[in-house]
């Protein structure tokens, strides 16, 4: 089905090259018609041009032989006019028409039906037939040029053509003809390159999306290992680089699923394994069914019911079925009985807290809420500081954020763990977590409370140096 797709979609993108080179084609074909028509036009009055002046100057001689106007014994302008399918008119100074060859082409068509002696008219054969036709067709064109005789003014020549292509030789017709027809045939030629090499750019551009598409088939088969190993700089190589990093993101994912499937199996089957041992040993009457023995078992209890609520709060924040109350607050009373809460155990840890908090800071907020993220920055990093090291909270204004600050003179975090510290149960030193109480989840519920803040975190780490958190939160109007 994919390769009927496949065949599809290089036939539409030919078909869209095949009808990009024919539009190219067509108006290269246009605007190389134009111009050359620009050209010819130009070249046929030139032409006329010179033609009239040749009519002037024999007018000119005309006029000086004869004394006047008089072209009675002068056939010279009516061979031009024949010559060159043309019109001739002479006006004198008072606007006065002097000769019109129109009144001696008349002249031959009446002696021509009286079948009188032609001798005289020798130009008149089976090939100038044609050019009484033209008479009747408007004026193309018109060149007007004065006659001098001794310097002076005496009248003007204007010089109509009948016909443009009648000032053209042979040679000049089949130039033009050719040349059009050359045009046209180079826009077939440069379509059909154009559509087969479209067909073979196509083919080449579909190739990597196949190579994509079977990659994401053999990853829903079941082998996380697929990559399509497109590597490049355009955008369909970056498309498959970017679709590898996704392959490795979730494969990542689906080893975090399998680590998180073993940790929560740990988290609960340590307490099991306690309660069931403690009621065994009851019911073997080795322990005796009293206080401390009861207390043993309601500890192990109180331990599954807090990691079942962190996991449904969990839940039910990514959900965003968790209710918020949402009002303008002062964020120092948040984060100071943050800092307070956790009081206990950095003095259970030997270890310092800082506090560098101020009143006027407000942001709209669940107070609850904060404090259980803040909380939970300070109760991170209390697990990941050495003995007798420092945890400071300070709080301050940036631009339009509040920004809360949470760092310790810990262990660090490796460049390459930093991205997975949102995770859920997601720990860098697991056993070490798991020593002090923690379970993976702090940062993640943390994560999403700042996020219905609408606000967000940036981390900064460098390993056996510590780690500082910065949250920003939207400051209050």
């Amino acid at each position: 089905m994919f390769e009927h797709l496949r065949g599809k979609f290089a036939t539409k993108l030919s078909a869209a090259f095949a009808l990009i080179a024919v539009i190219t084609a067509f108006l290269v074909v246009i605007a190389s018609y134009l111009a050359w028509t620009h050209q010819f036009n130009h070249y046929v009055r030139q032409n006329l041009n010179d033609i009239a002046s040749f009519v002037s100057t024999v007018t000119a001689d005309a006029y000086a032989r004869h004394n006047g106007w008089d072209f009675s014994h002068d056939d010279m302008l009516l061979h031009v006019a024949f010559d060159a399918d043309i019109r001739i008119l002479i006006i004198d100074n008072d606007g006065e028409i002097v000769y019109d060859d129109l009144d001696l082409r008349q002249r031959m068509r009446e002696a021509l039906a009286a079948d009188e002696d032609q001798s005289a008219f020798i130009l008149l054969d089976d090939t100038s037939a044609s050019i009484y036709d033209l008479i009747s067709q408007p004026m193309e064109y018109a060149q007007q040029v004065p006659v001098y005789v001794n310097d002076e003014v005496v009248g003007q020549v204007i010089v109509y053509t009948l016909n443009s292509s009648g000032l053209l030789s042979q040679r000049d017709l089949a130039l033009r003809s050719a040349s059009f027809w050359t045009m046209v045939g180079a826009g077939v030629a440069a379509t059909i390159l154009a559509s087969f090499a479209g067909r073979i750019y196509a083919q080449l551009l579909v190739r990597p999306i196949q190579r994509i598409a079977d990659t994401a088939r053999t990853l829903r088969k079941g082998t996380p290992s697929a990559r399509t190993g497109l590597s490049g700089d355009d955008e369909i190589d970056q498309l498959g680089e970017v679709f590898d990093a996704m392959a490795d993101s979730i494969e990542a994912d689906r080893e975090l699923e399998r680590r998180l499937t073993g940790d929560v199996a740990h988290e609960l089957r340590t307490p099991l394994m306690s309660i069931q041992a403690t009621v065994e040993c009851i019911e073997d009457g080795i322990y005796a069914a009293d206080y401390e023995t009861l207390g043993i078992i309601q500890t192990e209890v109180r331990r599954l019911t807090r990691l079942t609520n962190v996991i449904l709060e969990l839940s039910r924040l990514e959900t965003g079925s968790l209710p918020f109350s949402m009002e303008r607050i002062d964020l120092a009373t948040p984060l100071l009985s943050a800092a307070d809460a956790s009081s206990a155990l950095f003095e259970s840890l030997e270890l310092y807290l800082q506090t560098y908090v101020r009143d006027g800071l407000y942001v709209v907020g669940d107070a609850e809420r904060l404090q259980q993220a803040i909380g939970n920055l300070l109760g991170n990093a209390a697990r990941y500081t050495p003995k007798g090291g420092t945890v400071t909270l300070a709080a301050y204004e940036e631009d339009s954020w509040i920004v809360v600050q949470v760092s310790d003179t810990g262990i660090g975090i490796s460049q390459e763990n930093l991205e997975h510290l949102f995770k859920r149960f997601w720990r860098a030193d697991a056993a070490r977590a798991r020593a002090t109480g923690g379970i993976g989840v702090g940062l993640s519920i943390t994560k999403e409370i700042i996020d219905r803040h609408k606000g967000h975190i940036e981390i900064e780490s460098e390993e056996n140096k510590g780690t500082t958190f910065r949250v920003f939160l939207p400051k209050s109007p």
